[in-house]
């Protein structure tokens, strides 16, 4: 590991409730460097995995595309609020389906408590910029699963492809 990476990630001279990643959130509420390093690299499989089934199904390119910059933002270790500005790409192909079709209730809701999270950073000393991310990405899920059967049918017919 280079030496910036060693001293900010390993030894903790970044402040660990300021990093807006899993690693972060884990070291932060007492986790060894291991154990956070464990459920950070989990994390991203996970990522990983949601990212190639959400590429390879039938959901339009606005859902693709904030799925990946929501997964850029999940899978690395160290993110700083600043860098969460890539949030916004997310968000701008999210609201060009509601744009069109309609805002629902959870639309508004679940972009509000984001926005509310991220402005609620200064003065709190906690992961809520990781908190908006999953929030966003909850929204990037439930809309790629609105229409079931589009989404798993095509799962579903990868293997006769």
């Amino acid at each position: 590991m280079p030496i910036t990476g060693r001293v900010v990630l390993g030894e903790g001279a970044a402040d660990w409730s300021r990093l807006q990643s899993l690693f972060g959130l884990m070291r932060a509420h007492g986790a060894g460097e291991a154990w956070a390093w464990t459920v950070q690299s989990l994390g991203t499989f996970v990522v990983a995995a949601a990212l190639i089934l959400l590429w390879r199904s039938r959901a339009c390119y606005e859902i693709k595309a904030a799925g990946l910059a929501i997964g850029a933002l999940l899978a690395t270790p160290y993110i700083y609020m600043y860098e969460l500005v890539v949030l916004a790409v997310a968000i701008a192909f999210l609201l060009r389906l509601p744009l069109r079709r309609g805002f629902s209730a959870a639309d508004i809701g679940a972009l509000a408590a984001a926005g509310i999270l991220i402005l609620t950073f200064p003065y709190v000393k906690t992961q809520v910029g990781l908190a908006a991310v999953l929030i966003v990405a909850a929204l990037v899920v439930q809309r790629a699963l609105a229409d079931k059967s589009r989404f798993w049918g095509e799962i579903a017919a990868w293997p006769t492809r």
